[in-house]
Parts: structure tokens; C-alpha cells; sequence
């Protein structure tokens, strides 16, 4: 059941207002961005949501509303939409690139219906307040479909964390366990790494001069807690040593980043009972996994 307040409930009464959707996307790092469909600024619990205006970015135009789906059950409800762009940018960069470097990426999104009372002359003025609003949805970033002008937003209800595999634990040649967590029982904090970026660092490419081995953080992370890249972790493919070393990412940062840039590096684990894996962090005993368990190839 959705709620208003008796302020939003007495609008509604009178039959006369009109309606806009306003989108918050919180970024992984925490950063808030907000718009709205409606043709001028709005004002709601005490947030400002720009609109599109002559720059953009433009959601909810006629010929494509926001779809919602809501089903009985624990099935995943959908939220689809389409945004044009404009000139809009996010941190600096074009929507369209934001959205192909992944700055959207398992981004939280709510979506609301604010009301608002008729305007005195006909015209709302530049900024709107409204008299309340009602969350339609709420849910995570799944995927964003990229055109030539066009991004498509793909958002999938909280439900979706209750899709796990069962039987939880398989029979495998690698530990079923997932690093840091409470199977495992290795303290993230102790194995934390603090660094900052060198010169010649770019967003799949981090350059800096830390003390452990080569290979020490393969399959780990590292995220950024200073510059434009602050709040955002990549896992790290290739960790080799030097003055400075070299940390190769899976996947690039938003941005490439700047000398003196902050960020904390986790070791990885390659999930063996060697010297990559459970004996990396003097944690043997809780290895979890079946290292003579014959490959599908070779089972008879």
C-alpha cells in the first residue's frame, strides 16, 4: 500500500494538479543525482530535481513512459526506461560515456510521483514544490543498453538478491568460500593496503610503488577514496612489483587517476590451498574445497 501525507491526500481530493516522476540514482561511491521528467525544476522533501530544460538529459518523453512491473510473489519486479542525453554530463563526462564506463553500474534507483497544485497564472515557475510524492519503485541498476543518443535503463527490484544458487556449497576442486566473509574468516581490515596513485596511472592502468611481491594482490581490489574516482573499486587481473609497480584492472575506472590520488588495495585469492590461496593467508584450516575431485573431462 502506498502512503501520502495529509497534505498530498487534500490535493488529490481537489482533482485538479499535475503529476512528475522524479529519478534519484545513488552511485556506488554515494554521490546523489537527481532529475525529472517535468518541464521545470522541482522541489520535493527537501531535494532539488533538475530537469531536462534545453540541455538535458530528457526521461519519460511521449512515445516511451516508464515501465514498471509489478508481480504477486517473490519474482523480480522490472522498471525500464529511456533517457536522451542532450548535453547533460555526470562528473565531467557526457551521459552517453558515463553510462559506457560504468559510473551507473549497481547504482541504487528510486522512483517517485510527485503532485503538485495548479500554478497561479498558468505558468509553474522554474522551480516547483511540490505537495508530496509517492515511491513507485525502488531497485538496483541491472544493465544499460547504449544508442547512438539513447541510454536504456534496466532496473531490477531488491528481490533479485534472493536469487542463489542451491545447494550453496558444491563439490569443487576450489574453496567455496568467498574471501573476507565469515566462512572464510580472514579480517579484510588486517590484509588493507593504503597507497596513492603514481604519474602515468590510467582508468585500466594504476601505477604505484607498494612494498609486497608480485602477484601479492591478483584477484583482489582496489578502490579510490580521494579524486574523481572516489567511491569506486575494480578488481585487480595483475599485480607486478616496482619503482613504481603496476596494478592491471578487469574492468577501467571512470577516470584515469591523478598523482597523489588515495585509494586502499585488498590482496586476492586464487582459492587453493597454496601460495595464492589459503596458505597466502595462514588460513589452511578453513579451506573448503575438494582439490582431488576429477575434472568433468576425466570422470568416469
Amino acid at each position: 500500500m502506498k502512503t501520502a501525507s495529509a497534505a498530498l491526500q487534500a490535493l488529490l481530493a481537489t482533482s485538479q494538479f499535475a503529476a512528475a516522476d522524479l529519478y534519484t540514482f545513488t552511485l556506488a561511491g554515494g554521490q546523489a543525482l537527481r532529475w525529472t521528467g517535468f518541464d521545470t525544476d522541482v522541489i520535493a522533501n527537501g531535494n532539488s530535481f533538475a530537469s531536462g530544460a534545453q540541455g538535458g538529459p530528457f526521461f519519460d518523453r511521449q512515445d516511451n513512459k516508464a515501465k514498471c512491473h509489478w508481480k504477486i510473489g517473490v519474482e523480480v519486479d522490472t522498471l525500464v526506461f529511456d533517457v536522451m542525453p542532450g548535453s547533460a554530463s555526470v562528473n565531467g563526462l557526457p551521459f552517453l560515456e558515463a553510462c559506457r564506463l560504468g559510473v551507473f553500474d549497481g547504482a541504487e534507483l528510486q522512483l517517485e510521483r510527485a503532485f503538485l497544485a495548479p500554478p497561479a497564472g498558468g505558468l509553474y515557475p522554474p522551480v516547483a514544490a511540490s505537495a508530496g510524492t509517492v515511491v513507485l519503485f525502488v531497485g538496483r541498476v541491472a544493465e544499460v543498453d547504449l544508442g547512438r543518443s539513447l541510454a536504456t535503463f534496466n532496473v531490477n527490484s531488491h528481490l533479485e538478491l534472493l536469487n542463489l544458487n542451491l545447494p550453496r556449497n558444491l563439490f569443487q576442486s576450489g574453496c567455496v568460500n568467498s574471501l573476507y566473509d565469515a566462512a572464510c574468516g580472514v579480517s579484510r581490515a588486517s590484509y588493507a593496503v593504503a597507497g596513492t596513485a603514481a604519474g602515468g596511472s590510467s582508468p585500466s592502468l594504476v601505477n604505484a610503488t607498494l612494498v609486497q611481491a608480485s602477484g601479492w594482490f591478483d584477484q583482489g581490489s582496489i578502490g579510490f577514496t580521494t579524486g574523481p574516482n572516489a567511491g569506486f573499486a575494480r578488481t585487480v587481473k595483475s599485480y607486478i612489483a616496482g619503482s613504481p609497480g603496476t596494478l592491471a584492472l578487469i574492468a577501467p575506472f571512470p577516470f584515469a587517476p591523478a598523482p597523489g590520488d588515495s585509494f586502499t588495495a585488498y590482496p586476492g585469492c586464487d582459492k587453493t590451498n597454496g601460495a595464492g590461496g589459503c596458505a597466502k593467508f595462514a588460513n589452511t584450516a578453513r579451506f573448503k574445497g575438494f582439490p582431488f575431485v576429477p575434472i568433468p573431462e576425466t570422470a568416469v
